[in-house]
């Protein structure tokens, strides 16, 4: 695989008493919030003009750059509406993130079948939008050409192991970071979620909703708990699904990061698991996958493995990948497949992939936002601005191999990536709009909360501690696999009961998932 691949990668993107202290001595006392201002104007809709948005309405919307200055520089926001089916029987909008940080969220408008059911359509404006900073909205940029972002990209290994590639990658992440600082301007201090969450009750009000109607995936979850504790009162009917930690995430980042490292191992016993019930034919890797896994994991620590056809395969190439696949279900047949191909050759030095080595693992792409941007690198760039402000991290890069290695003695397949994987917070410009509590401000309406059990990048837990942090929240259990609730008729059905009637399913309710592991 090359470099550039190996690079754009990292964006679709047991610790002891050590880190327990560094997190204890880097926890920061949270900024007050202030109310955002009333939206002095509607929103004007047009014509998309994207093709892939042709079926659909956009805008832009001027909000405050800095909401303590409100009079002063402004940003603009980017957005898309699905209209209603069924105008005359509108309630109001529903708002949708699909997470990040960096993730833009006008396409999400193309989804609403799959994420809501035809009555919420009908009654419902789907609204997306791109938050500050990223996509089509006023975005953040940390250098003027992609050249020049992939020459400190191309030095950085996503699983540093040898000592060179640790020097490089803490030395390239750095040089990133003095590039953001020196190029993105007065926005790169401005991208805190406490923003966004003000952002979106100002696109409330430009919408004519008094109250906010939201689904928030994955980050989106935590824009929506910041939401709900600033304005508890305007919650009309609040879904989040793949919940972060909202107290663990913005105080004691480190620790969560170690458990996110878990919770990415836990879902891949999960699927070695359900590999091994279903066992062959459905599932390639059956017949001692964990050991096969660990074999592959642990060749690839030790220098890249050759293909047939002369390619490469890293321990970057294998950790990404797998991390990636994690997140579908549907996809989990096909990751079975390869990762026995691949397997077989590395391992057993039997070649099964053909002359177009059809297990090598798939590429991932530089991540454009539209195919005429001229810079591909917004997403990367905003997800640092936005985590770098929300969460207290270690300042002193010398200090990240150690704690690397502390992750990765616990989580030996995905703890090293998690640890080195917001390494250029350690030289980001201090911010101080942030917001980091308290948590426990009791809404209007009762939240709900949705998490599966094998979801990868949002362990369960966080969705049990994230039903327990808010003031009045209701947790949904979905039993399977995949990164949010995807996949679950079930689950879409109780969006639509809070979202139409304001009713939360009963205290201990469980889901299914539609979608087997394995199908026979």
């Amino acid at each position: 695989m090359t470099a550039h691949s190996s690079a754009s990668r990292r964006f679709g993107l047991r610790a002891g008493a050590t880190i327990a202290m560094l997190v204890a001595a880097l926890a920061a006392a949270p900024t007050s919030a202030t109310a955002a201002p009333a939206a002095p104007a509607p929103v004007a809709w047009t014509a998309c003009t994207e093709p892939a948005l042709a079926a659909f309405q956009c805008a832009t919307y001027t909000v405050p750059l800095d909401y303590d200055r409100p009079g002063g520089a402004t940003t603009t926001i980017a957005l898309s509406r699905r209209p209603a089916t069924d105008p005359a029987r509108r309630i109001g909008s529903i708002f949708v993130n699909p997470g990040g940080p960096g993730g833009p969220g006008r396409g999400l408008v193309r989804a609403a079948p799959v994420l809501f059911t035809p009555e919420v359509l009908a009654r419902f404006d789907v609204v997306g939008f791109d938050p500050r900073g990223v996509g089509a909205s006023t975005p953040i940029q940390c250098f003027a050409t992609d050249d020049e972002a992939l020459a400190l990209l191309n030095q950085m290994t996503g699983v540093p192991l040898t000592k060179a590639q640790i020097s490089a990658t803490l030395s390239a992440n750095f040089q990133y970071t003095e590039g953001c600082k020196r190029n993105a301007g007065p926005l790169l201090t401005h991208m805190a979620t406490i923003n966004v969450a003000r952002d979106l009750d100002v696109l409330r009000a430009a919408v004519g909703d008094r109250s906010l109607s939201y689904l928030g995936l994955s980050y989106g979850t935590l824009i929506g708990a910041t939401y709900a504790n600033l304005f508890p009162q305007r919650v009309r009917a609040l879904i989040i699904d793949g919940n972060v930690d909202p107290d663990q995430r913005t105080n004691q980042r480190l620790i969560n990061k170690f458990e996110r490292a878990g919770g990415f191992e836990k879902a891949l016993t999960g699927f070695l698991s359900a590999c091994e019930a279903a066992g062959a034919p459905a599932c390639a890797l059956a017949g001692n996958a964990r050991g096969k896994v660990d074999a592959l994991r642990n060749r690839l620590r030790q220098g890249p493995a050759t293909l047939p056809d002369g390619s490469q395969v890293t321990l970057d190439d294998f950790t990404f990948y797998v991390s990636g696949q994690l997140y579908s279900v549907t996809s989990f047949p096909a990751t079975a497949q390869t990762l026995q191909a691949l397997y077989t050759a590395i391992i057993s030095g039997v070649s099964t992939l053909g002359a177009t080595s059809a297990a090598t693992l798939p590429k991932a792409p530089a991540g454009r936002v539209l195919p005429t941007d001229a810079y591909s690198f917004n997403s990367n760039d905003s997800f640092y601005a936005v985590n770098c402000a929300d969460a207290p991290l270690p300042r002193v890069p010398s200090l990240y191999p150690a704690i690397a290695a502390g992750f990765e003695a616990a989580h030996p397949t995905f703890g090293r990536l998690e640890a080195f994987g917001e390494v250029g917070c350690a030289n980001w410009p201090r911010v101080d709009e942030r917001y980091a509590g308290p948590w426990n401000r009791r809404t209007a309406k009762t939240v709900l909360v949705v998490n599966g059990t094998f979801d990868p990048a949002t362990p369960y837990v966080f969705g049990q501690r994230m039903a327990r942090e808010l003031g009045n929240a209701r947790l949904l259990t979905m039993d399977g696999y995949g990164h949010t609730g995807r996949n679950s008729a079930c689950v879409v059905s109780w969006y639509a009961k809070l979202l139409l009637a304001g009713e939360v399913p009963p205290v201990g309710t469980r889901c299914k998932q539609d979608v087997a592991p394995f199908p026979a």
